[in-house]
């Protein structure tokens, strides 16, 4: 793995497991616990570095960049699996998730990937998670019936698909990789050149098989019980809020926070709101421990 420990301005951390890429990640110091956040598709770690350093109490922030994104590898011929992605976010959390508690937060399908993650780790590891804009779908033509209504980027990188007959779950499993590069688009104009680093592999890979080829669902009751905090856009027509608002009565110690004026970035648009949520959650769970 590849660090960056700000203060220091020192390179090091741990190798890989053997057999493993390399992830690259940056770290800023805290002594009072460690949040670490996985940003989504077509970002890397700079998507929580304005909104995020130094917002977040004495919490030790680590952020790194998803496998095939950022400055993390993007090995030719790689699959991209979810299960490459929980493995070399396991080495990162056994080497990086000190001190405790450990909170574990994403956006958009980073949380697909962190529910994954999260539910494979050992109990009693996570303290809390944060999610935010969750985007969870109950099938891949769900997820293509609303990008198509919510997203003029999607419906143009959709324009292929074959109009003559229907369009199947595995059709869209099959091709949502190559879909995927028009959604640099709907990124905020500063955060677009880092869409353009992560490799065409690393996103078709990442887009089949994090978001069109997995349903979170039974991996999200093996969560119900953590704290957790979900921040999402009213406005957010790429993944509804109403989708994963549904699944709130059934987790004991979530908080829900609904911000009417935003879209699928609020982070970036509603910082301040955010990262106040996001320290509030973060003290609450230092303090029951």
């Amino acid at each position: 793995m590849g660090k960056r420990e700000e203060s220091l301005e020192v390179e090091s951390g741990a190798p890989p497991a053997p057999g493993r890429s390399r992830l690259a990640y940056h770290a800023y110091p805290g002594t009072e616990g460690t949040a670490i956040f996985l940003h989504g598709v077509l970002a890397s770690h700079r998507y929580f570095e304005g909104p995020l350093v130094g917002r977040l109490g004495g919490f030790r922030l680590v952020l790194p960049d998803l496998f095939g994104h950022g400055d993390s590898e993007k090995p030719p011929g790689a699959a991209y699996t979810l299960d490459e992605h929980c493995a070399l976010l396991a080495d990162l959390v056994a080497s990086e998730g000190r001190p405790a508690p450990l909170v574990l937060g994403a956006h958009s399908l980073g949380c697909l990937i962190l529910t994954a993650l999260a539910a494979r780790l050992p109990p009693g590891r996570i303290s809390g998670l944060v999610f935010l804009n969750y985007p969870r779908f109950a099938s891949p033509w769900q997820i293509h019936e609303t990008l198509v209504a919510g997203s003029a980027e999607y419906r143009t990188a959709a324009a292929y698909l074959d109009p003559r007959r229907a369009v199947t779950d595995g059709d869209l499993v099959r091709s949502s990789g190559a879909m995927v590069r028009q959604f640099a688009a709907i990124l905020p104009p500063s955060l677009q050149p880092e869409a353009r680093r992560a490799s065409p592999e690393a996103l078709a890979g990442t887009v089949r098989h994090c978001l069109f080829g997995y349903q979170p669902d039974a991996d999200l009751g093996r969560l119900a019980q953590i704290p957790q905090l979900h921040l999402h856009g009213g406005r957010d027509r790429v993944a509804p809020p109403a989708f994963i608002e549904s699944r709130m009565p059934e987790f004991g110690l979530a908080r829900w926070v609904l911000l009417a004026g935003a879209g699928h970035h609020l982070l970036q648009t509603h910082t301040d709101r955010a990262a106040a949520e996001i320290l509030t959650f973060l003290r609450s769970v230092a303090g029951r421990g």
